[in-house]
């Protein structure tokens, strides 16, 4: 019998048949990954961030934060921000957009990834007049405890974003904390000014990252990088036309509890704000800045006290200053809280005055089309001085010398604070 024999040809013909085969394999595998597991997931992901927030999300700074995805986008609104009075006061009525995005987060020091949620808030600010601090109360009424703007939390202060930006960066922590209390969770908050008087663009951004801690500068600058490219696309999509601020590199890192110093020291948002012997000689600040919210902290000396004693080094004067929505947010919920139980004048009504409750509050004419600039002293530790004439929780009646303290206090406090905004001097009672 004859033996088949293999030709040169034959031998090449099944290489290629064989390399053909291996090809199609890798090509079914590629589909795959394609489809399943790779570019087809990416664009899942992607989808998600297009479609949140008007698609005003910045999808690197994301990214930074809520890793490669897949993500989650959780409830989310879009509302009519202006209504009423306020309506007259913009040139179109403007929107809020609220949206919550969550992912595994971005793998740190060898761990496969921390749940990661950012929620992002877009609203439309009113022009407003220097001098108009009125509110309109049926919309106060109407609204209920719902606030016009998000607040953050800002019982320490907050620290400026830098760079060109007006906003701030905050933790929301508490000076009674023993240490950084849920440091991974962080508010940033971005305020346009728009061009040719169009009112602003506010941003807020509430970010949290499981065991990450916010003492490096670049997780802190990640979170602040989502509300300052939010802000930037939120203004050309919007017909702001603001001018941004520079690309973030680092954000500083917000007062601890364990971080004050002598009043005597300091040079920031508590310089010049007086001292009252060894009763008030110590300060939380932040560096002055272009933030829409300013607070100074003061509180007494730390006294030499037995182990697990509770120290009065705590807080005393809470001094805080309001710019833009968050003045105007700040009015309304005065009047919400005391408008319908006393006939003495707030802060909506007048320029200057003693607040409900204890303290005092000031205001400033700001000509840059956000309206008053509003400054409040608030007692947090008058309960302290004298127990005994205390009820049920109720603080102690102030002192004529406490009066004086706040007003002195609120007086250098705000002087500095207004100046350093371009604003009028403040106006006291």
């Amino acid at each position: 019998m004859a033996r088949a024999r293999l030709t040169w040809r034959t031998r090449t013909g099944r290489v290629v048949l064989s390399s053909c085969g291996a090809l199609v394999a890798l090509a079914l595998i590629a589909g795959g990954y394609y489809w399943w597991g790779g570019p087809r997931e990416h664009r899942a992901a992607q989808q998600v961030l297009d479609e949140a927030c008007d698609g005003v999300l910045p999808s690197r700074a994301m990214r930074d934060v809520l890793g490669g995805g897949p993500f989650e986008k959780g409830p989310g609104r879009v509302d009519v921000l202006l209504s009423g009075e306020d309506a007259d006061h913009a040139r179109d009525k403007g929107r809020t957009v609220t949206c919550t995005v969550t992912g595994d987060g971005v793998p740190v020091a060898g761990d496969d990834g921390n749940a990661a949620e950012v929620q992002v808030t877009v609203q439309r600010v009113p022009q407003r007049r220097g001098d108009d601090f009125a509110v309109d109360r049926a919309s106060v009424r109407a609204r209920g405890t719902d606030p016009l703007y998000p607040r953050p939390a800002a019982e320490l202060p907050p620290v400026g974003l830098g760079g060109g930006w007006r906003g701030l960066f905050t933790t929301g922590e508490s000076a009674t904390d023993t240490g950084r209390a849920d440091s991974s969770n962080a508010t940033v908050v971005t305020l346009l000014d728009c061009a040719r008087d169009r009112g602003g663009l506010l941003v807020t951004v509430d970010a949290k990252d499981e065991d990450v801690t916010l003492d490096d500068p670049r997780r802190r600058a990640a979170f602040a990088r989502i509300a300052t490219g939010t802000a930037a696309k939120a203004s050309e999509k919007w017909g702001c036309d603001a001018e941004p601020g520079k690309p973030l590199r680092t954000v500083a890192l917000p007062v601890n509890a364990d971080e004050s110093v002598p009043l005597a020291d300091a040079s920031g948002t508590c310089e010049g704000v007086p001292g009252r012997g060894g009763r008030i000689a110590r300060a939380w600040e932040s560096a002055s800045s272009d933030s829409p919210v300013e607070v100074c902290v003061v509180a007494g000396e730390r006294p030499e006290l037995p182990a697990r004693e509770p120290s009065d080094e705590s807080p005393r004067y809470h001094l805080t200053a309001f710019y833009g929505p968050y003045a105007d947010s700040e009015r309304r919920d005065y009047t919400r809280h005391h408008g319908e139980y006393t006939e003495k004048p707030g802060p909506a009504d007048a320029p200057a005055g003693p607040l409900a409750g204890g303290g005092r509050w000031a205001s400033a004419v700001c000509r840059d089309g956000s309206g008053p600039a509003l400054f409040t002293v608030r007692d947090e530790g008058a309960w302290r001085e004298d127990r005994s004439s205390t009820y049920d929780g109720h603080r102690a009646k102030p002192s004529a010398a406490d009066r004086a303290y706040e007003r002195a206090a609120l007086e250098e406090f705000a002087r500095r604070s207004a100046r350093a905004h371009g604003c009028d001097a403040p106006e006291l009672s």
